[in-house]
């Protein structure tokens, strides 16, 4: 019996993902790390690399249909394995109707994302609006609080948007704007 159970136990083990444990502490994350746990959350990976070697495109599909990323920060740094941070963002190409005030409007009202403006974009030539979460995983972070990091951006982010641009529950009525 005793054999049996621990035959059992080495199964369980191998079979589960190293992050099946939503409170496992993590205190640094590889490319894989990111992968396993926007698996785990039913994300669609689109492409890895673009932004660096840690980083990742990903698409929400099930619920908000956007497309965010996840980028390692504070990689190798001496004495660590893996990335200290995680840049989370969802970037819309700006279309010129788009102003600073309401941007930093943004900041103030969703206070747990950053948001921010690139006339050059992310990748050098679209202007980009960006909404950001920025996770800093020194001393440890579970995994559960990156994942609940993330559902928070790719929930505010849509309403920052709306704001940003003035549709939804934004957009001019008449009345107050």
């Amino acid at each position: 019996m005793r054999r049996l159970l621990t035959t059992l136990a080495i199964l369980a083990t191998a079979s589960t993902p190293a992050f099946a444990d939503d409170n496992a502490i993590v205190k640094s994350v590889k490319l894989a790390d990111l992968q396993r746990i926007l698996a785990e959350e039913g994300y669609t990976i689109n492409s890895t690399g673009d932004d660096g070697a840690i980083s990742i495109r990903a698409t929400d599909e099930a619920q908000t249909g956007l497309i965010f990323n996840l980028l390692g920060t504070a990689c190798e740094v001496e004495g660590t394995d893996g990335c200290l941070g995680i840049n989370m963002q969802v970037r819309y190409d700006a279309d010129g109707t788009e102003t600073l005030e309401r941007i930093n409007d943004v900041n103030l009202m969703w206070a747990a994302t950053s948001a921010w403006y690139s006339a050059d974009g992310y990748d050098g030539a679209t202007p980009t609006v960006g909404i950001t979460r920025y996770v800093i995983l020194d001393g440890g972070m579970t995994v559960r609080n990156i994942k609940d990091n993330l559902a928070n951006l790719l929930a505010i982010a849509p309403q920052a948007a709306d704001y940003i641009w003035e549709v939804g529950d934004y957009a001019p009525d008449g009345d107050d704007w």
